[in-house]
């Protein structure tokens, strides 16, 4: 679907003014229609990190693809006003996640020598004030964006388990510093990631050391009894074994955080279009306790790695800082 920057700037502006406004429904039709054209860039894309993945390790380098949520998409136009429809980034997403830095080096290296590579943002060495690391690679073509997230396996645990977090406490760790024992708990992980990979931690904990780190974030956690909550923070329905999405390539997922369930239909590489179609119908029908997310996979098998926040689970992240804190115990 080819359309000027104008219109979809005007398209932009009409959703931002809310549902009230003349043309709204039409809009947000139009926008629908312009977000599901997407999907041909976002392929290609998917299609070369795969390739890629394949190349360097095919047995432990996860891709995997989404479409920005329609919510999502209206929710930041009304937060910054400034925004243009047509310079959002991120309708289209690609991730490809490494086991380490010294991997996503070699993965970097590659990338920045693609065609169309629009701009990058390293948010590795310049981690934003949240605790947020990755690097953002923005690549344009025929007028739409796509942008490929490229982590380490410690840098996505903990930006799947903010976004889980979130959910749960009905606020955004990501977006807003709000200054609870949530945000330095985050805060305190993503330094000691940071330091465990010798990369730069946020500027609050910069001068301080592992051990230092260590009580900061055992203190909280006992405190406020975090390890508690972030445990009771899972699905019962363990939908990976549904034999629907065994042979797919798109999964279309819903989530019911209020029961703590979800279900996942399956579509082959040709139905995209049917793919797509029932994650409009999902997203209209949601309640606001439920959430449809629409994602490929290279290997399907490897959806609960590449999209743990979809399944409603941190386990792997609270092993890895019970093993930290323990590591370090005798020495806090």
């Amino acid at each position: 679907m080819k359309l000027t920057n104008s219109t979809i700037n005007k398209i932009g502006d009409v959703i931002r003014r809310g549902e009230g406004s003349t043309g709204y429904g039409e809009a947000v039709s139009t926008l629908n229609d312009w977000r599901e054209s997407h999907g041909k860039l976002m392929d290609e894309f998917y299609d070369k990190c795969v390739r890629l993945a394949e190349k360097i390790d095919r047995d432990n380098i996860i891709v995997a693809q989404r479409l920005k949520r329609l919510p999502t998409i209206i929710e930041k136009l009304k937060r910054f006003n400034d925004m243009r429809l047509s310079s959002m980034q991120d309708i289209a997403g690609v991730r490809i996640i490494v086991t380490d830095m010294e991997q996503l080096k070699l993965v970097e290296s590659h990338m920045k020598k693609w065609a169309n590579l629009y701009k990058t943002r390293d948010y590795i060495d310049r981690p934003k004030d949240s605790g947020y690391r990755s690097e953002h690679f923005i690549f344009k073509k025929d007028n739409m964006f796509v942008e490929i997230q490229l982590r380490t396996q410690l840098q996505h645990l903990w930006a799947t388990s903010v976004e889980t977090t979130d959910v749960f406490r009905g606020a955004s760790l990501k977006e807003k510093d709000d200054k609870t024992c949530w945000h330095d708990f985050f805060c305190q992980t993503s330094a000691i990631f940071a330091v465990a990979e010798q990369t730069t931690p946020i500027t609050a904990y910069r001068d301080l050391s592992v051990t230092d780190l260590c009580t900061l974030l055992s203190n909280n956690i006992r405190k406020n009894k975090i390890d508690h909550q972030i445990a009771s923070f899972a699905l019962t329905e363990p939908i990976i074994s549904n034999k629907k999405i065994k042979n797919a390539y798109y999964a279309v997922v819903t989530l019911d955080f209020k029961n703590k369930q979800a279900e996942v239909v399956g579509f082959k590489e040709n139905e995209y279009h049917l793919a797509f179609e029932l994650y409009k119908k999902q997203e209209h029908q949601n309640s606001a306790s439920m959430l449809t997310v629409m994602i490929a996979v290279s290997r399907i098998k490897k959806i609960r790695e590449a999209y743990p926040n979809y399944f409603m689970s941190l386990n792997a992240f609270l092993k890895i800082i019970k093993f930290t804190l323990e590591k370090n115990k005798n020495k806090m």
